[in-house]
């Protein structure tokens, strides 16, 4: 029986490295999250819920900082409601 393209002979998928640098979004706290992720890699998969869990928390807590500056001001470019 052949592999299926994108497999190796167990037919599991290929193991890829690293798809190059992470580009910044522009908040160091989701940065930093964000690039707790590549440590999966080199931890027993038994780990993974507890980082999955961490960048979790960290995210949600930068998006409620978002919400608690209340709502950006609005855009009164064109196409918007104000122009």
């Amino acid at each position: 029986m052949e592999s299926e393209p994108g497999a190796d002979a167990s037919g599991l998928p290929e193991s890829r490295g690293p798809a190059g640098p992470r580009p910044a979004t522009g908040d160091s706290r989701v940065d930093d999250a964000v690039s707790q992720l590549e440590d999966l890699a080199g931890l027993p998969v038994a780990e993974h819920p507890a980082i999955f869990e961490r960048v979790h928390r960290q995210l949600t807590e930068a998006l409620d900082d978002l919400d608690a500056r209340g709502p950006a001001a609005p855009d009164d470019g064109p196409g918007r409601l104000g122009s």
